[in-house]
């Protein structure tokens, strides 16, 4: 059976806006949506059937109150410093409100010992997750997407559109999968509509599954119809991975070191957003989608 009755914490965020969207499009079932959002939040209502609640997240009873009478929890917030006491503290209180599933932010890519010494702040979320589940207190359900398709082309895929140059890890031609904001919205719809059959469970999914050669192969092709082919330098991906995690470890958390490292994580021997493509995407009614039509989109759009 279905869980309709739905809070989201992270609604006005980047993920979470999609996550409205998704929720709110959905007419089979249709759902009924509190935004939990901290007192200064300036989010409003974007429908009728959505409940903005603003309270004070420290203030546990309080949280509690609002989460009774939900089914399910999507928690949605960013990866900043109160990332594991304020993701544990919600888990606290949907336990203790009664709430049947929780939808940690565990979003991403596999966590690979290199892709955890740049974003270590998942691992004891979800760690802490699956211990009250197995206490027999709540249920989970957790989503790997990969790399996030909307993030720049040139900062997550080493390709400058715009200045004709790519800057490719290894050969090039290390596989991993890509989700649009929009397909892990779907994800979380399909989840929803059949919670018991992704219960305690870590799905995965994707919209494709490339590797940069293939990403600038098209890139170049509708940015240069006369065929022309942007200047590249290649990047040694262990040697990158090395200094980036070295770095790390001497408390060093540069942009540059933590892209660095997941940058290795990712185009390197960890493949942390490589798996199956026969992984839960079509289960969960994602629909297939044209990689150089999206690949158009993006650079009408300019990103």
């Amino acid at each position: 059976m279905a869980f309709t009755k739905i809070a989201v914490l992270g609604a006005g965020g980047n993920l979470g806006k999609h996550l409205m969207q998704g929720l709110l499009a959905s007419t089979s079932p249709k759902f009924e949506i509190t935004a939990l959002t901290r007192p200064s939040s300036s989010y409003t209502a974007p429908a009728d059937n959505v409940k903005v609640v603003k309270h004070d997240l420290a203030d546990h009873a309080g949280i509690v109150e609002h989460l009774r009478g939900i089914e399910a929890f999507i928690i949605a917030i960013g990866k900043g410093s109160d990332f594991v006491p304020v993701s544990k503290s919600m888990i606290d209180a949907a336990i203790d409100a009664g709430v049947k599933l929780v939808l940690p932010s565990d979003y991403g890519a596999k966590d690979t010992p290199i892709m955890v010494k740049a974003s270590p702040l998942k691992p004891p979320v979800r760690d802490y997750v699956q211990a009250k589940a197995q206490e027999g207190k709540i249920t989970y359900t957790l989503i790997k997407d990969g790399a996030i398709w909307e993030m720049p082309l040139k900062m997550a895929y080493g390709i400058d559109h715009q200045a004709k140059t790519a800057t490719i890890y290894g050969d090039g031609t290390q596989r991993f999968n890509a989700t649009s904001f929009g397909s892990i919205a779907q994800a979380v719809v399909g989840i929803l509509r059949s919670p018991a059959q992704y219960a305690n469970k870590t799905v995965s999914i994707h919209d494709f599954h490339i590797n940069q050669q293939e990403l600038l192969s098209i890139i170049e092709s509708e940015v240069n119809p006369d065929g022309a082919k942007f200047e590249t330098v290649t990047v040694d991906i262990e040697e990158l991975g090395k200094k980036s995690v070295e770095g790390l470890e001497r408390g060093e958390f540069t942009m540059q070191n933590i892209f660095g490292a997941m940058n290795c994580a990712v185009y390197g021997e960890e493949r942390a957003a490589d798996w199956d493509e026969d992984d839960d995407s079509v289960a969960l009614g994602l629909e297939k989608k044209d990689l150089r039509a999206e690949i158009r989109k993006r650079l009408q759009l300019g990103y």
